[in-house]
């Protein structure tokens, strides 16, 4: 894949490294250099930091950059504990070689098993930062808010400070409309200390909120939004991942191919399994992610399970139901290779009808 149109805009990069109120870091390395616009940025804060750009491409921008021609992996295995900043906006890709660098995967990280490569570039980003070291990295949205990264979140907010959480703006890079965000971790203990939330519009960030101690180290890190874009919609995610299916047991919903009639599919979980979010009669369900994603139905069973590939909304009274009757989700779906849709997405959509 070309990841030349996702690298970071250098005025993005700018409002980022203004973001960091640190001292004169030392040296700086972006271990997924590409444009070096992070570094950049960070040169032109700290004049007489030393910069330093790895990289598996020798397209990637060297100029005034120590650069290095190396998976960025091997080089933090080489490397750890090494730098006073560390700045990141690593591919968001399927890893080619699983396991194929087991030494990050040890300490604290040693039960993780990941396919995602923005995953180990995250924990090779966190390997080299000397103690109180920074770390500016952008992330897909998936990282903060999807259920499968819960276990990660955690095991961050557990050994390292979180400080900020900044949702980018989905035009960041441009036409390609990737939903993301980028954080601030140092190698400290959060010591009950809450997150910063922000958002970009262009180059501006502002601060909107915080996330507290006791949601970061459950893993909940995305900001409840029900009183802002959803406004007066009941909104919920599934909290099933589809990697806990069995051929029979408890059954749950699940999403479905793209139709004209289109209706959530059946599958099942364990007995065992406790859904914390479940649809019943006269709930709306809306297909989350894949070719389907916006699609929409009344459900009209039992109560019963929903998977994290679905939103469930409460319509008690059907007057959600009764304003979009009929209507099709027109807006536009986030994602690159797995399209998607957000909770604001489909919120802003049925906000949009209800004001008509």
């Amino acid at each position: 894949m070309d990841y030349s149109k996702f690298y970071t805009p250098l005025e993005i990069a700018t409002a980022l490294i203004n973001e960091l109120t640190i001292p004169k870091p030392e040296k700086i390395v972006d271990i997924c250099c590409g444009s070096c616009n992070l570094l950049f940025a960070a040169k032109k804060k700290w004049t007489e930091s030393k910069l330093y750009g790895i990289d598996v491409s020798n397209q990637a921008v060297a100029d005034k950059v120590n650069f290095e021609i190396k998976d960025g992996r091997q080089f933090a295995i080489e490397h750890p504990r090494e730098f006073s900043l560390v700045v990141a906006n690593p591919p968001f890709d399927y890893v080619e070689n699983k396991n194929q660098f087991p030494e990050l995967f040890v300490d604290q990280f040693n039960a993780i098993n990941t396919s995602r490569l923005e995953i180990e570039m995250l924990i090779a980003n966190l390997r080299l930062l000397q103690p109180h070291g920074v770390l500016l990295i952008i992330l897909p949205s998936s990282f903060v808010e999807a259920e499968r990264h819960k276990r990660i979140r955690k095991i961050v907010a557990e050994n390292y400070y979180v400080e900020s959480i900044i949702k980018l703006d989905e035009s960041t890079f441009g036409a390609s409309r990737i939903n993301s965000y980028a954080l601030i971790i140092h190698n400290e203990l959060q010591n009950e200390r809450d997150s910063k939330f922000g958002f970009s519009k262009g180059s501006v960030i502002s601060y909107s909120s915080y996330v507290s101690w006791s949601a970061l180290k459950e893993g909940n890190w995305e900001l409840d939004t029900s009183n802002n874009d959803t406004r007066l919609v009941n909104i919920k995610r599934g909290n099933i991942s589809s990697a806990s299916f069995i051929t029979r047991g408890q059954p749950i919903l699940h999403t479905a191919k793209n139709s004209s009639n289109w209706q959530p599919s059946k599958r099942y979980i364990s007995k065992k399994t406790i859904p914390t979010v479940v649809a019943e009669a006269g709930d709306i369900i809306v297909s989350r992610i894949g070719k389907s994603a916006g699609q929409w139905c009344v459900y009209n069973g039992k109560r019963i399970a929903i998977s994290d590939c679905l939103y469930r909304i409460k319509d008690p009274n059907s007057l959600i139901f009764s304003k979009i009757n009929g209507k099709t989700f027109n807006r536009e779906l986030k994602g690159v290779a797995t399209r998607y849709i957000t909770i604001t997405d489909f919120c802003s959509w049925i906000n949009s009808i209800l004001d008509e």
